[in-house]
């Protein structure tokens, strides 16, 4: 396009400056190159930007001017290819269809069929997804080798090959896609394509994993450098590459070069993000913890500022268990950046510290009003409750709650029934922060201590029976299966008329032999250092053990590594959808129902979020 351009720039200096329908043209043809070129640049986001919308929006009213006021000049033909090709951009495939038609029917002998044709191919493709237009694409492709009758051969041969790649991407064949996007590098006219088409090898290939070959095109890109924008993106997925590949020495050596220099002050803050995150791979959480606040200071009111919070909220959640700070951090990441893409996380792990802080709250008045001040603290102190005790001794019911509520009884008739509500009302509240803790939080020992007070001390109120069906679940998910089966069957013995007990009877025929509990301690291992392996491998074991009593607890770990370890909250919605849907009767569902409220509240908030900027753009 872009010789194009200057062709008619030299026309223009020479003979027709007074043609309108010419200039009209030209104007038609600046706009889409200025669109074109934003669009691929920004090739990562399937939105149109304002100004891309605005370029096309021109382009076409000017191409319809050519058109409709001069049919007989000859540029006809080539307007209604460009107007074409601007409603593709704009996602208006059958307008842009309609109007390719118009051209192939109209001028049958125009040296722009060929183009029209594949153009048309492109519209076909994203109205109807089927492999029809890849074999279309490919006998295309075969036609340009052979005959070379028509113009612009190599742009519509770079062209035919990424359509190519896209298709075979679409469809998983990530050789045949890679491959395609090599040759339609080969066959880019200019540098700025060649560098588009390297940058698409590269991003495909980082995705699959093939980080050579990510590796050898970014560097391309960046030894073709035409734009500025994309050789700064290079960089950083480089220094990406190493710090996610273990090499240390390469990423640090990477990060203080393009720190130091000028040319790459656009992406300082960047920068120093990569280098927090390689201290913390590193294991020097201080270091880490430290640049991270720098960030804060130093880029304010940018993405990295608010990445950098959300990366001091969760350690002061997860390695400090400081849930006012850790809110505190949260609360600044939509501050810093309202458009991050943490935004929709920080604001679920808000909503689950106020949770948690406000149950705590609750507990606190609900045990001085059945203790009176200070004696709960004092007992606490004297006998900790926790996990470990669990293991030591064999599981008996204490009679301590029954005891309280006895002697209450005992001393007055009058406090019975609100004294019993209160015991009722604590068994849920503490109920409530075991959940939180364990589910949530991701801290199964704290989870596990409330649900253990609930069943040592308060053993007579309606949550114990669930205390101990949750008590088992933890330890399936430990893959302590003894310990969870001494639970089960105390659940069955004292509980026997309980919900949560004709569950387990439900489920007792369906107990899997030892090697799927085994891929489960596996994959249970694998959550915080491969979450994404550890997902890999509860899929194989769901797929092989479909029908059992771990099909729940197996889509509630894959649901809660997509959560909370891998910030993914649209898969994870789906899988806890997925057990609320299939598994209804389930403990599980139960905890999957309250999660998917919590999501949907979000996503919601983030709808909210964007239709109110999106307002506000517009009134500016």
């Amino acid at each position: 396009m872009n010789k194009l351009v200057k062709k008619f720039a030299l026309m223009l200096t020479l003979s027709v400056l007074g043609c309108a329908y010419f200039n009209t043209f030209y104007n038609a043809i600046q706009f889409f190159e200025e669109a074109e070129q934003e669009i691929v640049t920004t090739s990562n986001s399937e939105k149109l930007s304002t100004k891309s919308e605005e370029l096309l929006q021109k382009t076409i009213a000017r191409c319809n001017l050519v058109i409709a006021k001069y049919p007989e000049s000859r540029f006809h033909d080539d307007a209604l290819l460009l107007r074409a090709k601007a409603l593709y951009y704009q996602g208006e495939f059958q307008l842009s269809k309609g109007s390719l038609e118009r051209l192939s029917s109209e001028f049958s002998g125009s040296p722009l069929l060929n183009e029209a044709r594949l153009w048309t191919i492109r519209c076909q493709w994203k109205n109807e997804s089927s492999k029809a237009s890849l074999e279309e694409t490919l006998y295309f492709i075969s036609e340009l080798e052979e005959d070379d009758r028509f113009g612009r051969k190599q742009s519509l041969r770079s062209l035919a090959h990424t359509m190519a790649s896209e298709i075979y991407q679409f469809y998983g064949e990530i050789d045949s896609a890679l491959t395609h996007l090599e040759k339609s590098a080969d066959y880019a006219e200019n540098r700025l394509d060649r560098m588009n088409a390297h940058y698409s090898i590269a991003i495909r290939a980082y995705e699959e994993g093939r980080l050579n070959i990510a590796l050898e095109n970014y560097r391309k890109v960046i030894s073709s450098h035409p734009n500025p924008k994309r050789v700064e993106a290079s960089h950083l997925q480089i220094v990406r590459i190493y710090r996610e590949t273990k090499m240390w020495t390469e990423a640090s050596e990477e990060i203080e070069e393009l720190t130091t220099n000028e040319k790459f002050s656009n992406i300082k803050s960047d920068l120093s993000l990569e280098l927090a995150k390689l201290y913390e791979m590193q294991g020097r959480d201080d270091e880490a913890r430290k640049r991270y606040e720098v960030i804060t200071e130093d880029f304010p009111k940018t993405a990295a500022s608010a990445e950098s919070y959300f990366a001091l909220g969760t350690a002061a959640l997860d390695e400090d268990q400081d849930y006012p700070l850790a809110r505190k951090y949260f609360d600044n990441v939509e501050r810093e950046f309202r458009e991050s893409i943490y935004a929709p996380s920080a604001r679920v792990r808000v909503q689950e510290i106020d949770d948690l802080l406000s149950v705590v709250e609750a507990i606190e008045k609900v045990e001085v009003s059945l203790f009176g001040h200070g004696e709960t603290k004092q007992e606490t102190e004297k006998t900790p409750i926790s996990v470990d005790s669990l293991l030591i001794v064999d599981l008996e019911f204490s009679v301590k709650g029954e005891e309280k509520i006895e002697n209450i009884i005992n001393e007055s008739q009058d406090d019975i029934i609100d004294t019993t509500k209160l015991y009722q009302e604590l068994s849920q509240l503490l109920y409530s922060a075991g959940e939180l803790q364990a589910f949530r939080f991701g801290d199964m020992e704290e989870g596990m201590n409330y649900f253990v007070k609930i069943v040592n001390d308060l053993p007579s109120t309606n949550r114990t029976a669930q205390a101990l069906y949750s008590l088992s679940y933890l330890y399936d998910i430990a893959g302590d299966s003894v310990r969870a089966l001494d639970l089960r069957n105390r659940l069955m013995k004292d509980y026997s008329d309980s919900e949560y007990a004709m569950e387990i009877a439900r489920s007792q025929s369906m107990i899997l032999a030892d090697a799927p509990a085994e891929l489960m301690v596996q994959s249970e291992a694998l959550t915080d250092g491969d979450p994404e392996k550890a997902i890999e491998l509860y899929e194989s074991v769901l797929k092989q053990y479909p029908n059992t009593r771990y099909a729940p607890v197996i889509l509630l770990s894959m649901a809660h590594i997509y959560d909370r370890s891998l910030n993914d909250l649209g898969h994870a919605l789906e899988v806890y959808e997925r057990i609320a849907s299939s598994y209804e009767k389930s403990e599980q569902a139960k905890f999957a129902g309250g999660r998917i409220a919590l999501l949907n509240k979000i996503k919601e908030s983030v709808v909210d979020t964007s239709s109110s900027n999106d307002s506000e753009k517009n009134d500016r």
